[in-house]
């Protein structure tokens, strides 16, 4: 869609991604965040959720910068990001299994007579 240069279609092209984006966004606060003890939660959260954009944010346009100077079409930036898609997929499919809150934590029902 991008690659038409029509406006038209570059905006739906913006809209469609967005839509995809925020449902991955949305639920993404409450993965970072049970996947590290109560004791460390905020420091382990804020530190992964920072050093990730750092490291792979980052250098995210200046790679794709350079994929669309060495190809001309910006096709190869779309098989990019799907391998960061696909890498990402891995890396949530071996992530553990989330800590127990406090509030998740049941108590035993009492006995009913």
């Amino acid at each position: 869609m991008l690659n038409t240069r029509s406006s038209g279609f570059v905006l739906l092209a913006i809209v469609l991604s967005l839509v995809l984006h925020d449902i991955m966004y949305g639920p993404q606060a409450a993965l970072i965040s049970e996947t590290f003890g109560t004791g460390v939660r905020y420091s382990g959260a804020g530190l992964g959720y920072q050093l990730a954009s750092v490291i792979a944010g980052g250098p995210a346009p200046l790679i794709a910068t350079a994929i669309l100077a060495s190809t001309g079409s910006s096709t190869w930036i779309s098989v990019y990001i799907i391998g960061c898609a696909v890498l990402s997929l891995i890396a949530l499919l071996i992530l553990p299994k989330p800590h127990a809150s406090v509030e998740d934590e049941v108590a035993e029902p009492a006995a009913v007579h």
